[in-house]
């Protein structure tokens, strides 16, 4: 399984783009923040993602402002098939 759920606030993203096939691409990095228990112990997490989407959900996050905070949902995958670098891939938020 390769689910992912995150909260993040939009810190950018790039210029629309559309694919070969015409589907609308959203290229833009998320900042987390978040407490969680591991181990009996709080740990804070902090990072930027970089994150990508296509088609309608990618129309809706080229929409947001730099600074929209957002519930996403989605799942890692690399970012190219000569890369092992990861990359969010979102498949619906709100």
């Amino acid at each position: 399984m390769n689910s992912v759920e995150l909260v993040g606030t939009l810190t950018g993203k790039e210029a629309v783009r559309y694919t070969p096939a015409g589907l609308e691409v959203f290229e833009g990095t998320f900042h987390h923040r978040a407490q969680l228990v591991e181990a009996g112990r709080t740990r804070t997490l902090e990072f930027d993602f970089p994150a990508v989407s296509y088609a309608e959900t990618a129309k809706a996050l080229n929409g947001l402002a730099p600074g929209a905070q957002i519930s996403l949902k989605g799942f890692l995958a690399p970012r190219s098939m000569k890369s092992r670098r990861l990359i969010v891939h979102i498949t619906e938020f709100n």
